[in-house]
């Protein structure tokens, strides 16, 4: 007999710094025991139930799941469903308990009066309330003698971790956690409880024998039903509207007569999803896709496989056609391996809550939900967190972890990689520290949102599983999304996309400057100078080709089609990257070599190259006469290296072959061929529809550079170093780039100090207040009301700050406006306006509010400092994190283009001997293999930014006279590192 038994009330980490137990430590425990059976109850959560249940049922070990509710007064009550109905109550209940409003113990107990019945137990150690309880079966642990506490982590040796992780949780030090925390809430021994609780076991066993509860066991699919006008049978209607789409998209767009083509896939996949039943699912997301459109909401061109659908472009939910493409269905939808669709789409990201709350109208308060995520804790948080209970000083801990590049979540693994941090694991007062970490990293710390996930059910969720109070109103799951399709409930994706949001911005600027209104299908797809400008690398907030290996692919590539876009985003990444060079040479030497002739209709427009898993697809078809279907199958088992199925899946494609007039050498020869690319092969549906947002963007940036640059600021407000690149660009187009200034260039650009406006007649573009760092919103709204209220507020400096005084101006925020030079429009430098602070608040202070404002002394006279350039510049380094005016370095490399310096952004691999002028921004010094110093040093100059390595043996000797933000001529090499230019300093020519 184990020496220990299963035991009701065990928190597990779940209810959030409360208990160390991990649910598979927890399993693992309990199968080292030898357990037959375990309960896992939280504190009102059932956030941890569904990955409880998987686990221990894999396990062979019965989980015995539950609800416990700790009261005010601390006693406890735990509901145990016998069954599935039983399980819907407490579902019901978590739910209710993790609503917006806290209940008070009566309202719980009234809670759990209407809710609970016979088909749950309920255990408890409330003496008064047992006929409270209608039907439900009560076992009171104060009649029953029943062990009911509370065990909080597994064994007696980690009292010690549980007490820093209660010191975590009230925020207390260990030594205050030793005083306040005196009981043992270990799992106990069996004799130790039997001994006082003698009945403990024989309820344990009885309470097993009597739940016969598994919440994995419906094959029910709780998708919501889409109702259809007139009741119309959603299969039918389904039909009507791809059969209406299509008409319209030849009669009216294409202006020919329908191909044959379009019909028979149609028809095909109408089939499929008619058998799968999923014409619900195809009208939900058309419905809300449609709610976007009509509400002038941006949804990109189609994402995923849905974009290989036919059914999806007419009903348009994508805008790709798939047969122009030749992408294809059964990567989406197989019918050979039924499984849920799944139609991702993306909305711009500033309104995606707006078809999320029209989700939630339109369905139902409980039938709408997001879906839980955990944070869990890394190595970071959780030493940091350990030494602060521990009381280790701050800056020592500092020191330990600035060498993490990367956070961890496997304790082992730092210790093998991470020296320093071994070595004090394995200093004496550093021991109980480093067991606490352990013991934290990986626990969930909180909850957050999943970015994209929405269910929509056609049931109470409450009733299929706990939900809680979520974002907007809104609920959200407790399990999180592992285990939502295996209780049926299906994930829909609706992703927010920034790109979308500044294409959005770029439209809504071309109609107000140029007053034209167009669409984005009415782009031309092959325009001339919209390729022009990728060929020459200028890809600069193009979405998927801003990174300097993308560009680099690009113009080596020559790109002159939505397809050369695609084929460069699937070629980019690890895997395939080693057949770019192949690639090109082919593509741009038009000479492809196959390795059958069979196979150019497939592989010509890639090349020779398999770029796309829809052309495993098709070689499988062609040559193993497999289905589009089977196909599929054996792509994705090739992908994940299923070797006995690929064994004798071979066989099958080779013997297929042979009838098709392929030799046996050449069948296994282009077998072998295309399972070394079916790992590396990427979705074509998804390459090709968001390649599409790239091309849009360019073609953007091609006809419309000064609204292009605008959104894209506004888009990157609060990062220096995007911000300073687009600024930079953007003057290339002979755009003016104006500061932020206190008064909006028009009064109908009132509420320009929030984003950046363009000025068609004035070819300038206007920055934010929201660009000074420090300068908050709050006041900009102020501001702006202020502005509305009085129209002489920027005649002089006096009306402005009697205006102001009482309306959110204070010392510090006038410093950073006026180092911005928001200030500039009264007339006055940065400088002096920063000199003047003091007499400027004295008179603002000295202000009779009782009194108009020509009664008050004027604030004039103000002592005017000399202009110095160099400060002035400074100053906007400071408050916008670059120079807008003027970088001094542009003047530095006047006065010494004696040293024929290189623009930064000019440099490419291999040069040597060069110089270039700039700043250095940082310095990060460590130790190299012999342990001797050596440095990382950035430098910007007035076009970009390098990093540059100094070896040991440089060094030595330039450590003193390398200092930050100070300028230098340096003399460099240069070098590529991840596809990206750096360096190595060679020498310090002149310090200037």
């Amino acid at each position: 007999m184990s020496n220990f038994i299963p035991l009701i009330n065990v928190r597990s980490v779940y209810n959030f710094q409360e208990s160390l137990i991990k649910i598979n430590d927890y399993i693992s425990f309990a199968k080292k025991e030898g357990l037959e059976y375990l309960f896992y109850c939280e504190n009102k959560t059932m956030y941890g139930v569904a990955e409880f249940f998987k686990k221990a049922s894999k396990e062979n070990i019965k989980p015995i799941i539950g609800l416990s509710i700790e009261l005010d007064d601390k006693k406890i009550i735990t509901l145990i469903p016998k069954n599935k109905k039983g399980y819907g109550h407490i579902c019901l209940i978590s739910s209710q308990l993790n609503d917006e409003v806290k209940l008070s113990d009566d309202k719980i107990y009234d809670l759990l009066k209407e809710c609970i019945d016979k088909n749950i137990i309920l255990v408890t150690n409330v003496d008064d309330k047992n006929d409270f309880f209608n039907d439900a079966e009560i076992l009171n642990t104060n009649e029953k003698n029943i062990f009911f506490n509370t065990v909080r982590y597994i064994s007696d040796d980690d009292k010690e971790h549980y007490r820093g992780l209660f010191a975590l949780k009230n925020g207390i030090t260990i030594n205050e956690a030793n005083d306040l925390y005196k009981i043992n809430e270990s799992y106990p021994f069996s004799d130790e409880i039997l001994e006082v609780f003698p009945e403990t076991e024989n309820v344990g066993k009885y309470i097993c024998d009597s739940v016969e509860l598994d919440i994995f066991d419906s094959n029910e699919k709780h998708m919501a039903k889409f109702i259809a006008p007139d009741n119309m049978p959603s299969f039918s209607y389904l039909k009507q509207k791809c059969l209406a789409g299509l008409n319209h998209y030849f009669r009216n767009i294409k202006n020919s007569d329908i191909p044959n083509e379009y019909i028979e896939r149609l028809n095909t996949e109408l089939n499929v999803i008619e058998k799968t039943g999923f014409a619900d699912y195809f009208l939900i997301v058309h419905d809300y896709v449609a709610y976007a459109r009509r509400n002038d909401i941006i949804v990109g061109p189609g994402r995923g496989s849905a974009a290989g659908s036919l059914v999806s472009f007419l009903l348009r939910i994508t805008t790709v056609d798939p047969i122009e493409y030749n992408l294809l269905f059964e990567r989406f939808l197989n019918p050979e391996r039924i499984t849920m669709p799944d139609i991702d789409i993306d909305f711009q990201d500033n309104r995606r809550d707006e078809v999320i709350e029209y989700l939630f109208e339109k369905y139902g308060r409980y039938n709408v939900a997001t879906i839980v995520t955990y944070q869990t804790i890394a190595f970071k948080s959780a030493f940091r967190d350990a030494c602060r209970v521990y009381q280790i000083d701050m800056e020592l801990v500092n020191l330990i972890t600035k060498s993490l590049t990367e956070d961890y979540l496997a304790f082992e693994e730092i210790l093998k990689t991470q020296k320093l941090i071994k070595e004090y694991s394995e200093k004496e007062e550093f021991i109980p520290i480093f067991k606490l970490v352990e013991k934290l990293i990986g626990c969930p710390r909180q909850t957050g949102t999943h970015a994209a996930g929405i269910i929509i059910s056609d049931v109470d969720l409450r009733t299929v599983l706990p939900i809680r109070q979520g974002l907007n109103g809104i609920y959200q799951t407790q399990f999180d999304m592992n285990y939502l399709e295996e209780i049926g409930l299906i994930k829909m994706d609706l992703l927010g996309l920034r790109n979308l949001t500044t294409i959005k911005e770029i439209l809504d600027l071309i109609k107000t400057n140029h007053k034209k209104d167009f669409s984005l299908s009415k782009i031309d797809l092959n325009d001339a100078k919209t390729f022009k400008i990728l060929r020459e690398g200028n890809t600069t907030g193009i979405f998927q080709l801003e990174s300097q290996g993308m560009t680099n692919l690009i113009i080596d590539m020559k790109v002159n089609n939505i397809n050369d876009i695609a084929a460069a985003s699937s070629l980019y990444r690890p895997g395939p990257q080693e057949m770019i060079p192949e690639y090109i040479n082919n593509k741009n030497n038009r000479r492809v070599s196959l390795v059958d002739k069979s196979l150019a209709k497939i592989l010509l427009p890639t090349y020779g190259v398999i770029v796309y898993q829809e052309q495993v697809m098709q070689i499988l078809q062609l040559v193993g006469n497999f289905s589009l279907g089977k196909a599929d199958i054996v792509r994705r088992a090739m992908g994940k290296k299923q070797i006995d199925y690929m064994i004798s899946v071979k066989d099958e494609f080779i013997s297929n072959a042979i009838k098709n007039n392929y030799s046996e050498e050449k069948a296994s020869a282009i077998w072998n061929w295309i399972e070394q690319f079916a790992k590396y092969g990427f979705n074509k549906s998804h390459a090709i529809a968001y390649s599409y947002i790239g091309y849009w963007l360019a073609w953007f940036k091609a006809h419309y550079p000064a609204e292009f640059y605008t959104a894209l600021l506004n888009g990157v407000m609060g990062n220096p170093s995007k911000t300073s690149k687009y600024i930079k660009e953007v003057k290339h187009f002979g755009i003016e780039v104006i500061k932020p200034s206190v008064k909006p260039p028009y009064n109908k650009f009132e509420k320009t100090r929030i984003k950046s406006v363009y000025t068609s007649s004035e070819n300038r573009i206007y920055m934010p207040l929201t660009l000074i760092k420090g300068i908050g919103r709050d006041f900009i709204t102020t501001l702006n009301n202020v502005v509305d209220e009085h129209e002489d507020l920027f005649n002089d400096l006096n009306s402005f700050f009697f205006y102001m005084k009482n309306k959110g101006l204070n010392e510090s925020n006038y410093t950073l406006l006026a180092k911005a030079g928001s200030f500039d429009c009264f007339g006055y430098t940065k400088s002096t306006m920063v000199a003047n602070k003091d007499f400027i608040f004295s008179a603002m202070m000295a202000f009779n509010e009782n009194l108009p404002l020509e009664k008050q002394t004027k604030i004039e006279n103000l002592f005017e400092e000399q202009l110095n350039e160099e400060m002035e510049s400074n100053y906007e380094k400071e408050v916008f994190g670059f120079y807008i005016s003027a970088n001094p370095i542009t003047k530095l490399k006047n006065e010494n283009a004696y040293f024929k310096p290189t623009d930064i952004n000019k440099l490419v691999e291999n040069m040597f001997d060069v110089n270039i002028i700039g700043q250095v921004s940082s310095i990060r010094i460590i130790k190299d293999k012999n342990q001797n110093n050596m440095a990382f040093v950035t430098v910007f100059d007035d076009t970009e930014t390098i990093d540059l390595t100094v070896f040991a043996s440089n060094f030595e000797n330039l450590q003193y006279d390398l200092v930050v933000n100070k300028n230098y001529v340096l003399k460099i090499k240069t070098q590529k590192y991840k596809n990206k230019i750096t360096g190595i300093l060679e020498n310090i020519v002149k310090p200037i």
